[in-house]
């Protein structure tokens, strides 16, 4: 009780051992009941400290973890996986007996095909510049894994050599760099214009005019990208995609997020075609035929977003030498295809169309929860947000951007210790963080929230909070 009584009085706040400001009364707050987006409505912007939310008594815990990447626990396809397994069950025929045996190398045939159709259906509309986006793909150009990690662990175990260099993006996925250093790749920079975004030009003139070696593989998030929240137009992946080819790269493009988008906005705009597409549409606009010893557009992905991550199932889409060389690796002759069974039951899940009505459930479901997290963060002047000006967003990140003398490591720990809020600096996203150029400099005054993980009222007060943590923050180094 005397506790209470106590933080109810003007108070000190101690900001380190020689500063201390008083505060004479918290800032006040209002939540709408907008339906897009839930409003931070303050009394004063100006900047005054003593307008600004003080530091309360520290927590040390986390309330609200905006860091983890996971989908929210109740939005799992509980109920699709109940009908489907209902039919597997009921079927008189009993076809998924097969799947409980071993299967073709590159997957189960019935899978194989219902995938296909499944992409061909969802990504029709794709614009991948002039050429309908599913030209030229058939189901022999693709192969199943455990997901997106057990794709790349695949694809540099099969595609590449110790020693060889693989060029990634800056910041990046922050666990993919163990994949490749476990495989004895030496890991490179991109050029890069600004956090999450490629110099495409550079990296030609690097490769093409100064001579420098290209390197073996190219690992990129090109849709909705983790962390930024970016994606490369239609131009720039044909650039891209026409400099691997021309110069012998492997241009793996990790597209988990790809089919999880939804328009920014009331004007519509079409989304990007995956970059597999633009391999073919290249070679065949340039007359090229590429050989074992070219480059090519190798698209990564998984069910684990669009989904359930528990399925562990995902694909490969590359062109036939690829998929050949996968289903020719030691370990996959010697156990057969990936996950027959699970197979079995995404295929159901396709051919029933459950998987397309839930996809479209968690598009409608993700595009509320951004809307409402950006409407919050935009209350906040001096907070901004990279993918806010793009036509289409998608995935489970939003990239926020402090003023350049802001610290995101610095205020991470701030936050979870006075506020209990929890998110990834984004020197955790920078896989070379002791560079101390413009672009490893601007990463580290960022932050990834996650906007898919928390239920729909912490995701407010989580964000909500990290906004009045922010401010306090602020306040605590003026």
């Amino acid at each position: 009780m005397l506790l209470r009584m106590l933080l109810r009085l003007p108070h000190l706040v101690s900001l380190s051992p020689t500063q201390t400001f008083t505060i004479e009364q918290p800032l006040l707050y209002s939540v709408s009941s907008s339906a897009s987006a839930s409003r931070l409505i303050h009394h004063s912007m100006s900047g005054n400290n003593n307008e600004l939310p003080p530091s309360p008594p520290k927590i040390n815990a986390v309330r609200y973890n905006l860091y983890r990447g996971h989908p929210n626990v109740s939005m799992l396809p509980q109920s699709e996986m109940q009908a489907i397994m209902s039919s597997l069950l009921k079927d008189d025929q009993g076809s998924w007996k097969k799947s409980l045996n071993y299967c073709a190398n590159a997957g189960d045939e019935r899978l194989l095909s219902a995938l296909r159709s499944f992409l061909l259906l969802r990504t029709a509309d794709d614009d991948a510049g002039g050429v309908t986006a599913c030209e030229g793909s058939n189901a022999s150009d693709f192969f199943i894994t455990t997901g997106v990690s057990h794709g790349l662990e695949l694809l540099c175990s099969t595609c590449t050599n110790p020693g060889d260099e693989v060029w990634i993006e800056r910041p990046t996925y922050f666990l993919c760099t163990q994949i490749f250093t476990s495989n004895g790749l030496i890991v490179k920079s991109l050029p890069m214009i600004h956090p999450g975004k490629i110099d495409i030009d550079r990296l030609i003139e690097m490769v093409e005019r100064d001579g420098i070696s290209p390197p073996k593989m190219m690992y990129i998030i090109p849709s909705y990208h983790n962390p930024t929240g970016l994606s490369m137009s239609v131009d720039e992946r044909k650039k891209l995609a026409s400099f691997a080819i021309k110069n012998g790269v492997l241009l793996v493009c990790d597209e988990v997020y790809h089919l999880l988008d939804f328009e920014q906005g009331s004007s519509y705009s079409s989304r990007p075609a995956g970059m597999a597409r633009f391999s073919t549409h290249i070679q065949r606009t340039d007359g090229e035929e590429v050989d074992n010893n070219r480059g090519c557009c190798i698209s990564v992905s998984s069910f684990t977003k669009i989904f359930a991550p528990g399925v562990r199932l995902g694909w490969i889409e590359a062109p036939p030498r690829i998929i050949q060389c996968l289903s020719n690796y030691g370990y996959i002759n010697s156990q057969g295809g990936n996950a027959p069974f699970m197979g079995s039951i995404m295929a159901n899940a396709m051919e029933l169309g459950l998987l397309d009505s839930y996809l479209d459930k968690l598009r409608i479901e993700y595009k509320e929860r951004y809307e409402l997290v950006c409407g919050i963060l935009q209350q906040e002047p001096r907070l901004s947000i990279l993918s806010i000006d793009e036509p289409r967003a998608g995935g489970y990140f939003i990239w926020v951007q402090f003023p350049p003398t802001i610290n995101a490591d610095e205020f991470l720990s701030y936050s979870i210790d006075n506020y209990g809020v929890r998110f990834m600096s984004g020197s955790k996203t920078n896989p070379f963080p002791d560079d101390d150029d413009d672009i490893g400099t601007a990463i580290k005054s960022c932050a990834r929230l996650c906007f898919a993980d928390l239920d729909r009222d912490d995701l407010r007060k989580g964000t909500e909070t990290f906004v009045e943590a922010f401010q306090s923050y602020i306040a605590s180094i003026q």
